[in-house]
């Protein structure tokens, strides 16, 4: 699994040279805005990418509706790569390796990237699919999806859980090579497990007002 790194600055480490043009360009440009890169608005490269890789990784195990229940930085997390998920099946992701998704099975490897698709053997992706194998749902395109799943009520092909899903196992890891801390995780109710001071310091932050969540 590879996505960029998620290094970070905040804007206190920035402060100096940052301007809100930086933030947020004004008129055409043809980059990315800048507030990807602090941490007070994202997680860098990894919240980025990241939800693209991530969601085939969890798509192709069947993992859209739980998530890993251990999270392991590794031994140098500056690097900024290397981070393991283990889930309770006994599946682990790592972060690192070449851009995309690489799928280690009994029978062989299969490689799917942006604009990617190799195996080794290459038989297994030249090899047309039988009438018994897995066939994936055949999406019109993410808008199209969407409007004709208002209509039928069936559910999107990349359903809100799966996404939430998605992104919680980033910033785990965000939070894993921030704090170069094991993690154990309760994918069921979301909560980090007998680790109290977590629980309150790192599944939210501090909000200035008027910019409050609502109580529920």
């Amino acid at each position: 699994m590879y996505c960029e790194k998620p290094l970070t600055l905040t804007i206190r480490e920035a402060q100096r040279t940052i301007d809100s043009s930086v933030l947020s360009p004004r008129g055409v440009h043809n980059h990315f805005p800048s507030w990807r890169a602090y941490r007070e608005y994202s997680g860098g490269g990894h919240t980025d990418m990241g939800a693209h890789h991530y969601d085939i990784a969890h798509w192709a195990l069947d993992l859209d509706h739980t998530g890993p229940v251990e999270i392991i930085p590794p031994e140098n997390p500056e690097s900024g790569r290397g981070v393991r998920y283990r889930y309770a099946t006994g599946v682990e992701i790592e972060h690192g390796g070449p851009q995309g998704c690489v799928f280690y099975g009994t029978e062989g490897q299969l490689h799917i990237g942006r604009g990617v698709l190799t195996s080794d053997p290459a038989s297994i992706v030249e090899e047309p699919l039988g009438e018994d194998d897995v066939h994936l749902f055949r999406s019109p395109g993410h808008h199209r999806n969407w409007l004709d799943c208002i209509k039928s009520r069936e559910p999107c092909v990349a359903p809100v859980e799966a996404g939430a899903r998605t992104v919680t196992v980033i910033h785990l890891g965000n939070l894993a090579y921030w704090y170069g801390r094991r993690f154990q995780w309760d994918p069921e109710n979301w909560r980090f497990v007998d680790d109290e001071q977590a629980n309150a310091e790192l599944r939210d932050r501090p909000r200035r007002d008027p910019w409050q969540l609502p109580e529920v």
